[in-house]
């Protein structure tokens, strides 16, 4: 689903990114929020994610808070009564149960341009023109921000998205939801508040650790959708 790089290329003088009636210049949307993501060193924040089963009614709603080290990881501590840490690099994802100590990890190993896993979290729209079609309009739900939607154009991308939407806050042009829909129709909507950028990283996130003896089943079905 998942979820970011804060070292790609520039602005291509050819993206395809196109803006609907009323909206904001896209150029310079796309260019403000690439400065943002490159200045956040760290980003913390509470989250509230939701989400939506194709073969399910209810939708599962659950919130923790999110911490981004640069290129380096993505971390999901969730709170009570979930019982749950999400530590998420280039090379490794781990799902992680303190209390029953058990948890999965899937060695990735090292894919250039990997941390595209972590679609629209700390990630420049620059990099993420190069797989998917980017379009701009004004929200009619999410009150001063700016919202983008990305349609899937390489075919890698459509074999698992049918688009990505992301509300960009007016102010701090960083990301204040994100809305993944997979190709299965399941989706997850991951919406952020109190964004807080180049703050220290809380040691036991910043030098995440496994306890001794806790053994890792082969695999990561946090993410897993339906089948098709």
């Amino acid at each position: 689903m998942m979820m970011r790089c804060l070292r790609l290329a520039a602005l291509a003088v050819a993206l395809p990114l196109l803006a609907q009636p009323g909206s904001p210049d896209l150029k310079l949307l796309v260019e403000r929020f690439d400065a943002a993501q490159a200045k956040a060193d760290t980003i913390q924040t509470p989250f509230t994610l939701t989400i939506r089963r194709a073969m399910l009614r209810t939708p599962t709603v659950t919130r923790g808070t999110l911490y981004i080290q640069g290129s380096s990881f993505v971390h999901f501590t969730f709170a009570p009564p979930e019982d749950l840490v999400l530590h998420l690099t280039p090379k490794t994802l781990i799902s992680y149960s303190p209390r029953s100590r058990e948890g999965e990890i899937l060695k990735i190993g090292f894919i250039k341009n990997a941390n595209r896993k972590f679609l629209g979290l700390g990630q420049k729209l620059s990099y993420l023109s190069d797989y998917f079609k980017v379009e701009s309009a004004d929200p009619k739900d999410l009150p001063n921000t700016y919202f983008l939607k990305l349609l899937p154009r390489s075919l890698s991308m459509k074999r698992r998205f049918q688009a990505i939407h992301i509300w960009v806050d007016r102010d701090t042009s960083l990301p204040r939801q994100v809305l993944w829909i997979e190709r299965s129709g399941d989706s997850w909507q991951l919406e952020l508040e109190g964004v807080q950028t180049n703050r220290p990283i809380p040691s036991p996130v910043q030098a995440f650790t496994l306890p001794t003896g806790i053994e890792l089943r082969n695999g990561f079905s946090f993410f897993a959708t339906r089948k098709k």
